[in-house]
């Protein structure tokens, strides 16, 4: 199994579901929302090739590989777009 060390210095494991890790996918899934790939640019690209671009672009490979790890930033990521939208992080669209 595969393991992740993210920018916020937390090593992740996809067998590993603490809160800390949670913690960790949110940071990333916050920073893919207040990216260049959660805005108008990449609106036409489905969100997974979106989050795609950004974890290659931002050199987490590691994470981007692992498909459990995967999956669970998708799901954070899917958690917050509601937030995100509400305060203004992601433009609404029309």
């Amino acid at each position: 199994m595969g393991s992740v060390r993210l920018s916020t210095g937390v090593t992740m494991t996809s067998t590993d579901h603490t809160a800390g890790v949670r913690s960790a996918l949110d940071d990333v899934a916050w920073q893919f929302l207040r990216s260049e790939f959660a805005g108008e640019i990449y609106l036409d690209w489905p969100i997974d090739r979106r989050l795609d671009a950004f974890l290659r672009h931002r050199g987490y490979d590691q994470l981007h590989d692992d498909g459990t790890a995967y999956e669970a930033l998708l799901d954070r990521v899917m958690a917050n777009i509601g937030a995100a939208l509400q305060t203004g992080v992601v433009p609404q669209q029309n």
